[in-house]
C-alpha cells in the first residue's frame, strides 16, 4: 500500500444506538452498534472515495479496537498507524436523538484506549511523507490525547503538511465551556482547513452569521474555512473569495457521520485539484462535494456503514 496522502488522527470508537433510527434506546431496549468515531469516520469516507488515507489512534485490544481496524481496512484505510491497548478497553458513544432530531451522545470512555493515545505514539515517518494531517477536537479535551494530538500538529507544521481541522464540539467531554474555547481555539494558529457548523461558529466567535462569523475568526493561516449549514448546504471562505454552496435536500433517516462524509468530500475534492485554493471553481467544486457526501450519509443508519461510494458520489453530482 502506497504511504497515504492524507492522515487521519484522533477517536476510534463504538456507537450504540436504537435499533429504530431516531428512536430512544430506553424506549425501545433494541440497540445496534456501529464503527464510528469522526476521524475514523474521515478516513473510511476518503478511502471510499479513492483518497489514500491512513488512522492514527490508540484502541483497546478487544473486539469492538479490532472490529475497527477491520471495518477500516474494509474501506481502504492504512491502519498501520493504530495502536492496540490491552489495559483499557475501546471507547463506546451511547446516541439518543433529541425533541429536534439532534443526536445526543453519552461517552462511556473513562478512561478508554482513545484517551490514551501518547506523543510516543505519533511516528515521524509515518506522517511526513503525508501531504495532509486531519484532526478533530475530542481528544484535545483529555490526557495524554491532548499532548499527542498537539506534537502531531507540531510534527507536521514542521513538514509543512497542509493541517486540516474539524472542530466537532461536544462539550461533554471538556471540564467546562471556557476550558473547552481555549483548547478548541488552539491549533487555530496552525491550520490552513478548517471546518464547523453554525452552532460551532457561535461558540467561537458569538455569531452564528456565516459571513460575519468567518470574517471574525478567520487567520492568516487559513486557507479554507467551512461553515457546515446542514441541507442548506456550507458557505466557504478563502483569503480572496466567499460564498454560499446550496445543499442537497434528502429525507434524512440517521444524520450520524453527515458532517464527516461532508470534511472528506471536501478533502478529497481539494486533493483532486492539488489544493489550489486560490482557484474558487475548485474549492466550489470541492465544498459541492462534501455536500453531495453529506447528504448521501444521512439515507442510511449509521457511521461508517452509511458512507457513499464514489460512483454514488458522481451520479448525484451529475443531477
Amino acid at each position: 500500500m502506497p504511504a497515504p496522502e492524507i492522515i487521519s488522527l484522533g477517536e476510534g470508537l463504538i456507537d450504540i444506538m436504537p435499533r429504530s433510527p431516531g428512536s430512544s434506546i430506553t424506549a425501545t431496549g433494541e440497540m445496534k452498534l456501529f464503527a464510528s468515531g469522526a476521524p475514523a469516520i474521515v478516513a473510511a469516507a476518503l478511502g471510499r472515495l479513492g483518497t489514500s488515507v491512513g488512522f492514527i489512534s490508540r484502541v483497546g485490544a478487544d473486539f469492538f479496537g479490532y472490529h475497527i481496524k477491520e471495518i477500516l481496512e474494509q474501506n481502504k484505510v492504512d491502519t498501520a498507524g493504530m495502536r492496540f491497548d490491552s489495559e483499557v478497553n475501546t471507547g463506546l458513544a451511547f446516541v439518543n436523538w433529541d425533541e429536534k432530531g439532534n443526536a445526543v451522545y453519552l461517552f462511556y470512555r473513562r478512561p478508554s484506549a482513545d484517551i490514551r493515545l501518547h506523543p510516543d505514539d505519533i511516528a515521524i515517518a509515518y506522517l511526513e511523507p503525508a501531504r495532509v494531517l486531519h484532526f478533530g477536537s475530542l481528544l484535545l479535551a483529555t490526557e495524554p490525547s491532548g499532548a499527542a494530538t498537539r506534537y502531531a500538529i507540531e510534527l507536521a507544521h514542521r513538514a509543512e503538511l497542509l493541517l486540516s481541522y474539524d472542530v466537532n464540539l461536544r462539550l461533554s467531554g471538556w471540564p467546562d465551556e471556557a476550558t473547552a474555547r481555549r483548547g478548541i481555539n488552539l491549533p487555530l494558529e496552525f491550520t490552513q482547513i478548517v471546518k464547523m457548523n453554525r452552532a460551532e461558529l457561535a461558540f467561537l466567535t458569538g455569531v452564528d452569521a456565516p459571513e460575519e462569523g468567518t470574517r471574525k475568526l478567520w487567520r492568516e493561516n487559513f486557507k479554507l474555512l467551512v461553515v457546515t449549514l446542514d441541507n442548506e448546504g456550507c458557505y466557504y471562505r478563502t483569503a480572496t473569495a466567499t460564498g454560499h454552496i446550496a445543499g442537497f435536500n434528502k429525507q434524512a433517516v440517521d444524520t450520524l457521520g453527515a458532517g464527516d462524509g461532508f470534511m472528506a468530500g471536501l478533502l478529497d475534492g481539494l486533493r483532486r485539484g492539488n489544493y489550489a485554493f486560490d482557484d474558487t471553481n475548485l474549492v466550489i467544486k470541492a465544498c459541492w462535494q462534501g455536500c453531495a457526501v453529506g447528504a448521501l450519509t444521512v439515507l442510511r443508519q449509521g457511521a461508517i456503514s452509511a458512507l457513499p461510494d464514489r460512483q454514488e458520489v458522481d451520479q448525484l453530482l451529475q443531477v
